[in-house]
């Protein structure tokens, strides 16, 4: 278990800033042996072994501390700058704004058993216009939430669901909502081929935090009006019952984080 925990949060340090800055390895700081990788600035030895050397770089996005140290960070950057000529106006190809939501602590390392939501959803996703009115998502924003964020990482999913799971765990609901219970049971969750439970995440202080959602906010809500919106997210995670390798969950309440955000309308 914690071979595969630590080989996640491993993953976390490649996928975390890659697709913002694809050119991996990157510039010079006034130090000239500390070097970019995805982002964040490491120091490497000469086995090329690296460590973090500004731990202070994984939270430049929003985020919010709960009094349990555990941090929800909110990313949301563009996808392209692409732009299609229409009648001699400029307008953007799409919005292509990606949302991460990243999950961590900067004084404590999680330890074994904690896993995302069984299908994906989250306590609260809202989307509120410059007038204070919901902006409800797209009906089928929330169907197959979990696999649409693993499909990120480099592994095949052939997912297989417990046909006798509670309607709150449904993958298959649109809704980007759900009303988890207090406690659970490893039996809602998807498993892998060969067995293993789909979601299991770690984080450690010393590693970039690990992202629990990624999503396309063209594919979430059909904007037509330009101009300010505000985005609100709480995750939820389930943890293992007194950190033993038990069927028995408990439910992890994170901190609700909200920011704002300038939308254009998606492109037709």
């Amino acid at each position: 278990m914690r071979t595969k925990q630590l080989f996640l949060a491993v993953l976390a340090i490649g996928l975390s800033r890659c697709l913002i800055h694809a050119d991996g390895l990157a510039g010079n700081s006034t130090n000239p042996a500390v070097k970019k990788l995805g982002g964040y600035s490491v120091l490497y030895d000469t086995n090329r072994n690296f460590t973090f050397v500004n731990p202070s770089e994984f939270w430049d996005g929003t985020w919010k501390e709960d009094t349990n140290g555990w941090r929800v960070q909110l990313r949301v950057y563009s996808e392209t700058n692409l732009t299609l000529f229409r009648d001699g106006l400029v307008d953007p190809l799409s919005t292509n704004l990606i949302l991460r939501v990243e999950w961590g602590s900067a004084v404590k390392n999680s330890g074994d058993g904690y896993l995302l939501s069984p299908n994906g959803k989250f306590a609260k996703f809202e989307l509120l216009d410059a007038h204070g009115k919901v902006v409800p998502p797209n009906p089928n924003a929330g169907t197959n939430l979990l696999e649409r964020t693993l499909e990120n990482y480099p592994a095949k999913l052939n997912l297989t669901y417990e046909p006798h799971r509670p309607a709150w765990a449904s993958p298959s609901s649109g809704s980007l909502e759900a009303n988890f219970p207090p406690l659970t049971t490893t039996n809602v969750y998807p498993r892998f081929p060969y067995g293993g439970i789909a979601g299991e995440i770690g984080s450690v202080t010393n590693r970039p935090p690990f992202f629990i959602s990624f999503l396309k906010l063209d594919n979430v809500y059909q904007i037509t009006n330009e101009g300010d919106y505000t985005l609100t997210v709480q995750p939820v995670l389930y943890k293992r019952y007194n950190h033993t390798n038990t069927a028995i969950l408990d439910r992890v309440d994170l901190p609700a984080v909200s920011m704002t955000i300038h939308l254009v309308p998606n492109a037709k």
